[in-house]
Parts: C-alpha cells; sequence; structure tokens
C-alpha cells in the first residue's frame, strides 16, 4: 500500500488503488474486463510455446547426450519417436480449440443476424 498516495481512492474488493470507474483496481473493476480477458487470452496462447521451447531444450539434451557417447542411439530413437507422438497430440489439440474457437464465432455471427 506504500506504492501509492495515501489519499488515493482504494478498490472495494481490496485493498490496491481504485482506478476505475466503478471504485475498482485493474482487477476487479468493469472497465477493465475486457482488457483482462484479451490479456488472459494471449497468456493461455503463449503457455504452448513455452511448452514448446521445454520440448526443444530436451531435444537438443538428447542430441548432445548420444553425440557425447552418453544415450545409446536406440534409446534416442525411441525418445524420439515420443517426441513424434506429442507434437502430433499438440497439433490435434491446437486444430480442436482453434474449430471450437471459429464454432462460437459462428454461432455469436448467427446470432447476430
Amino acid at each position: 500500500m506504500d506504492d501509492f498516495p495515501a489519499n488515493a481512492n482504494i478498490c472495494l474488493w481490496c485493498n490496491n488503488p481504485a482506478i476505475g470507474s466503478h471504485g475498482g483496481c485493474y482487477h476487479h473493476d468493469e472497465d477493465f474486463a475486457e482488457l483482462r480477458k484479451d490479456r488472459a487470452s494471449t497468456a493461455a496462447k503463449s503457455k504452448g510455446n513455452a511448452e514448446l521451447r521445454k520440448l526443444k531444450a530436451e531435444v537438443k539434451a538428447v542430441i548432445d547426450e548420444v553425440k557425447a557417447g552418453k544415450r545409446d542411439r536406440n534409446e534416442a530413437t525411441a525418445i524420439f519417436q515420443g517426441y513424434r507422438v506429442m507434437r502430433d497430440l499438440v497439433e490435434l489439440e491446437r486444430r480442436v480449440k482453434e474449430t471450437d474457437e471459429l464454432a462460437k464465432d459462428l454461432a455469436e455471427i448467427k446470432e447476430m443476424l
């Protein structure tokens, strides 16, 4: 609470500064609902990127282990086959999500018409 002036308005739901027209902070005021939704959507999409970065690092580690003679090539081959299955599942999940989003958008458009 030391980060804002003592005379600042306080959110009706928490101790953060009230910056919205409805007496709430960024997290609670209706004025920021759409912005919160957009940012949450962006955050959800970036989660997959983090997963891919992790998988890439694991693949590189296996390659390095094989090159250094610390891992058997047959074992590495089996690991990479597993990664291919994971890749296919990630792609399927992406397509299902995209299809669901398109269906939702289409339903909203039909409702508007």
